[in-house]
């Protein structure tokens, strides 16, 4: 098995590989009967590489995302000891928000079946609920506390103001964030305010939570492509594939690589989560734990991308 650095999430006593296994994507075809045998591989090819640290939600694959890691963990004795199992809860099949007390409980009970386990490592709330009644949350995540089912919590999707809000009722540490991040959209809009994610990530740092980056591949909107430009792809969006191609050869790697290199190189110590469906994709993402991109490369892919939100 290879050997990736590793993290200690903040506020807590889990130490997890630097790159995350996001289950999210995992078998697109979650209604077929083989789903589940489709893709333990993955997650078994994740393992391999040395990633102990996964992500899943409820509400991927309406759980079969989450009966998919149960699988790996019933028929690997010994598995769940050293791995690091998150999940998210409170977004519904019509894709509406609840994150009342009820629905937090009654999803926490789904995930355990479904995962196999006793205990669920992280939990998040995967996304704000604009309804939402903080007090209830702290109700729900001490009755989850003090059973046993889950030993931390945090958010997803969440701006500072709205972790605050949270915070000020619930008296566990709100651990991580978990929000969009990467080269091609580094102000990303947690929660559709615009910039918002450049000031979620310092408020992160400074109360000491951890910051996931999920999609960090993900290339931006409309025709904005960092990998694969298209052939009529204006000047700045073929200029920054140009640089991120030239990074990837002085490195001798992948431009894939080098965006989650790239996301590494930051101080705050931002877990990528890779989603990649190809057992093979997933040792070639895992090299961007070998890549050390220097301070001047990080600024010129930084100024380059920023050029096309720019354009």
């Amino acid at each position: 098995m290879e050997t990736l650095k590793n993290y200690k999430i903040p506020q807590t006593d889990l130490t997890v590989s630097r790159v995350a296994y996001g289950c999210g994507m995992i078998g697109f075809d979650f209604r077929s009967p083989d789903f589940v045998a489709k893709t333990v591989p993955n997650i078994h090819a994740a393992l391999e590489q040395g990633i102990n640290f996964f992500d899943t939600a409820d509400i991927y694959g309406s759980g079969n995302s989450e009966r998919a890691l149960g699988e790996v963990v019933k028929h690997s004795p010994g598995l769940r000891s050293k791995i690091v199992l998150q999940t998210k809860c409170g977004v519904l099949e019509d894709g509406s928000i609840d994150n009342s007390r009820k629905h937090v409980l009654n999803s926490v009970e789904g995930s355990l079946k479904r995962l196999y386990t006793d205990h669920i490592d992280v939990l998040l709330l995967h996304w704000p609920d604009d309804l939402v009644e903080p007090e209830e949350v702290a109700r729900a995540f001490d009755e989850l506390h003090e059973s046993g089912k889950v030993r931390y919590f945090g958010v997803s999707n969440h701006n500072h103001y709205q972790v605050e809000l949270l915070q000020k009722a619930v008296r566990q540490p709100l651990v991580t964030n978990q929000i969009q991040l990467g080269l091609a959209h580094w102000n990303t809009r947690a929660n559709h305010g615009k910039g918002a994610g450049a000031a979620t990530l310092g408020h992160c740092r400074v109360h000491n939570i951890q910051v996931q980056a999920y999609a960090p591949l993900r290339v931006g909107d409309g025709n904005i492509n960092l990998l694969k430009p298209q052939a009529d792809a204006r000047t700045e969006i073929k200029n920054a594939a140009q640089l991120l191609q030239d990074v990837a050869n002085n490195h001798s790697t992948s431009p894939s690589v080098v965006m989650l290199a790239w996301l590494l190189r930051h101080p705050a110590q931002i877990i990528p989560i890779i989603g990649t469906t190809k057992p093979e994709h997933i040792i070639d993402n895992c090299a961007a734990d070998r890549v050390e991109i220097t301070r001047a490369e990080w600024y010129s892919l930084l100024e380059a991308a920023s050029r096309i939100e720019l354009a």
